[in-house]
Protein backbone atom coordinates (compact mmCIF):
# COMPACT_ATOMS: atom_id res chain seq x y z
CA UNK A 1 0.00 0.00 0.00
CA UNK A 2 2.61 2.26 -0.68
CA UNK A 3 1.99 3.65 -3.95
CA UNK A 4 -1.64 4.84 -2.42
CA UNK A 5 0.56 7.28 -0.58
CA UNK A 6 2.94 8.23 -3.28
CA UNK A 7 2.16 8.91 -6.61
CA UNK A 8 -1.14 9.33 -8.96
CA UNK A 9 -3.26 7.48 -6.38
CA UNK A 10 -2.44 9.71 -3.22
CA UNK A 11 -4.79 11.30 -1.70
CA UNK A 12 -4.30 15.14 -0.97
CA UNK A 13 -7.36 17.12 0.69
CA UNK A 14 -6.38 20.63 -0.58
CA UNK A 15 -5.93 18.91 -4.19
CA UNK A 16 -9.38 17.41 -3.76
CA UNK A 17 -10.83 20.50 -2.62
CA UNK A 18 -9.76 22.41 -5.27
CA UNK A 19 -10.82 19.72 -7.90
CA UNK A 20 -14.19 20.22 -6.87
CA UNK A 21 -14.20 23.49 -7.10
CA UNK A 22 -13.27 23.45 -10.84
CA UNK A 23 -15.71 20.98 -11.07
CA UNK A 24 -18.26 23.03 -9.88
CA UNK A 25 -17.23 25.86 -12.31
CA UNK A 26 -17.00 24.33 -14.76
CA UNK A 27 -20.29 22.42 -14.62
CA UNK A 28 -21.99 25.57 -14.23
CA UNK A 29 -20.24 27.47 -17.21
CA UNK A 30 -21.39 24.68 -18.98
CA UNK A 31 -24.45 24.85 -18.01
CA UNK A 32 -24.86 28.66 -19.20
CA UNK A 33 -22.76 28.26 -21.72
CA UNK A 34 -23.14 24.41 -23.38
CA UNK A 35 -26.11 23.20 -21.60
CA UNK A 36 -28.43 25.44 -22.65
CA UNK A 37 -28.00 26.03 -26.49
CA UNK A 38 -27.91 21.85 -26.25
CA UNK A 39 -31.15 21.37 -24.46
CA UNK A 40 -32.67 24.34 -26.79
CA UNK A 41 -31.80 21.89 -29.44
CA UNK A 42 -32.39 19.16 -28.87
CA UNK A 43 -36.03 20.58 -28.11
CA UNK A 44 -35.99 22.20 -31.32
CA UNK A 45 -35.13 18.56 -32.88
CA UNK A 46 -37.94 17.09 -30.84
CA UNK A 47 -39.86 20.06 -31.73
CA UNK A 48 -39.32 19.11 -35.65
CA UNK A 49 -39.61 15.49 -35.50
CA UNK A 50 -43.25 16.19 -33.77
CA UNK A 51 -43.96 19.05 -36.70
CA UNK A 52 -42.81 15.89 -38.96
CA UNK A 53 -45.24 13.36 -36.87
CA UNK A 54 -48.24 15.05 -37.49
CA UNK A 55 -47.26 16.53 -41.06
CA UNK A 56 -46.89 12.77 -41.79
CA UNK A 57 -50.15 11.98 -40.25
CA UNK A 58 -51.70 14.63 -42.35
CA UNK A 59 -50.29 13.60 -45.20
CA UNK A 60 -51.67 9.55 -44.37
CA UNK A 61 -55.49 10.87 -43.55
CA UNK A 62 -55.06 13.05 -47.07
CA UNK A 63 -54.02 10.21 -48.90
CA UNK A 64 -56.68 7.85 -46.97
CA UNK A 65 -59.46 10.69 -48.01
CA UNK A 66 -57.95 10.77 -51.26
CA UNK A 67 -57.73 7.09 -52.10
CA UNK A 68 -61.34 6.23 -50.48
CA UNK A 69 -62.21 9.51 -53.48
CA UNK A 70 -60.85 7.30 -56.21
CA UNK A 71 -62.47 4.08 -54.94
CA UNK A 72 -66.06 5.99 -54.56
CA UNK A 73 -65.05 7.46 -58.21
CA UNK A 74 -64.13 4.43 -59.73
CA UNK A 75 -67.16 2.62 -58.29
CA UNK A 76 -69.10 5.28 -60.03
CA UNK A 77 -67.52 4.68 -63.23
CA UNK A 78 -67.97 1.08 -63.05
CA UNK A 79 -72.08 1.56 -62.26
CA UNK A 80 -71.97 3.75 -64.79
CA UNK A 81 -70.73 1.99 -67.39
CA UNK A 82 -72.35 -1.74 -66.44
CA UNK A 83 -75.70 0.93 -66.77
CA UNK A 84 -74.52 1.72 -69.66
CA UNK A 85 -73.48 -1.68 -71.33
CA UNK A 86 -77.79 -2.32 -69.74
CA UNK A 87 -78.69 0.01 -71.68
CA UNK A 88 -77.04 -0.54 -74.42
CA UNK A 89 -78.44 -4.42 -74.84
CA UNK A 90 -81.71 -3.04 -74.36
CA UNK A 91 -81.60 -1.05 -77.27
CA UNK A 92 -80.46 -3.99 -78.96
CA UNK A 93 -83.07 -6.33 -78.59
CA UNK A 94 -85.56 -3.52 -79.15
CA UNK A 95 -84.13 -3.10 -81.95
CA UNK A 96 -83.81 -6.94 -82.90
CA UNK A 97 -87.62 -7.43 -81.54
CA UNK A 98 -88.52 -4.47 -84.11
CA UNK A 99 -86.59 -6.04 -86.68
CA UNK A 100 -88.23 -9.20 -86.46
CA UNK A 101 -91.46 -8.03 -86.28
CA UNK A 102 -90.88 -6.03 -89.50
CA UNK A 103 -89.48 -8.91 -91.12
CA UNK A 104 -92.47 -11.40 -90.30
CA UNK A 105 -94.68 -8.70 -91.52
CA UNK A 106 -92.87 -8.51 -94.78
CA UNK A 107 -92.72 -12.43 -94.44
CA UNK A 108 -96.63 -12.41 -94.33
CA UNK A 109 -97.15 -9.76 -96.73
CA UNK A 110 -95.10 -11.39 -99.46
CA UNK A 111 -96.51 -14.90 -98.70
CA UNK A 112 -100.48 -13.54 -98.90
CA UNK A 113 -99.22 -11.37 -102.10
CA UNK A 114 -98.08 -14.95 -103.56
CA UNK A 115 -100.93 -16.65 -102.60
CA UNK A 116 -103.53 -14.51 -104.10
CA UNK A 117 -101.21 -14.42 -107.30
CA UNK A 118 -101.14 -18.65 -106.90
CA UNK A 119 -105.13 -18.28 -106.56
CA UNK A 120 -105.29 -15.88 -109.52
CA UNK A 121 -103.54 -17.73 -111.73
CA UNK A 122 -105.14 -21.01 -110.48
CA UNK A 123 -108.64 -19.42 -111.61
CA UNK A 124 -107.17 -17.98 -114.80
CA UNK A 125 -105.64 -21.62 -115.75
CA UNK A 126 -109.32 -22.82 -114.27
CA UNK A 127 -111.00 -20.45 -116.88
CA UNK A 128 -108.69 -21.16 -119.29
CA UNK A 129 -109.21 -25.44 -119.47
CA UNK A 130 -112.78 -24.68 -119.07
CA UNK A 131 -112.63 -22.57 -122.06
CA UNK A 132 -110.62 -25.00 -123.75
CA UNK A 133 -112.70 -28.07 -122.96
CA UNK A 134 -115.99 -26.02 -123.99
CA UNK A 135 -114.22 -25.74 -127.02
CA UNK A 136 -112.77 -28.84 -127.40
CA UNK A 137 -116.79 -30.18 -126.24
CA UNK A 138 -117.94 -27.74 -129.22
CA UNK A 139 -115.46 -29.38 -131.79
CA UNK A 140 -116.55 -33.32 -130.29
CA UNK A 141 -119.56 -32.34 -131.17
CA UNK A 142 -119.91 -30.50 -134.37
CA UNK A 143 -117.83 -33.80 -135.97
CA UNK A 144 -119.71 -35.84 -134.16
CA UNK A 145 -122.62 -34.47 -135.91
CA UNK A 146 -121.04 -34.26 -139.09
CA UNK A 147 -119.84 -37.90 -139.62
CA UNK A 148 -121.72 -40.70 -138.35
CA UNK A 149 -119.36 -42.10 -135.78
CA UNK A 150 -118.64 -46.07 -135.20
CA UNK A 151 -117.73 -46.34 -131.33
CA UNK A 152 -114.22 -46.84 -132.31
CA UNK A 153 -114.00 -43.56 -133.72
CA UNK A 154 -115.73 -41.79 -130.90
CA UNK A 155 -112.91 -43.61 -128.92
CA UNK A 156 -110.55 -42.20 -130.39
CA UNK A 157 -111.71 -38.49 -130.64
CA UNK A 158 -112.63 -38.88 -127.11
CA UNK A 159 -108.62 -39.94 -126.36
CA UNK A 160 -107.96 -36.97 -128.58
CA UNK A 161 -109.91 -34.56 -126.60
CA UNK A 162 -108.47 -36.21 -123.27
CA UNK A 163 -104.84 -35.78 -125.17
CA UNK A 164 -105.62 -32.01 -125.25
CA UNK A 165 -106.81 -31.61 -121.54
CA UNK A 166 -103.18 -33.23 -120.77
CA UNK A 167 -101.04 -31.11 -122.53
CA UNK A 168 -103.22 -28.03 -121.59
CA UNK A 169 -102.63 -28.64 -117.72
Amino acid sequence: MEFLKEGLLRVDPGLMLWTIITFIVLVLIMWKAAWRPIVDALDARAEKIRFDIDNAERTRQEAEKLLSQHKAMMDNARNEASQIIAKGREEAEKMKAEIVEKATTESRTIADRAKKEIDLAKDKALLDIKTEVVLLSTEIASKIINKNIKPEDQKALVEEALNKIGTVQ
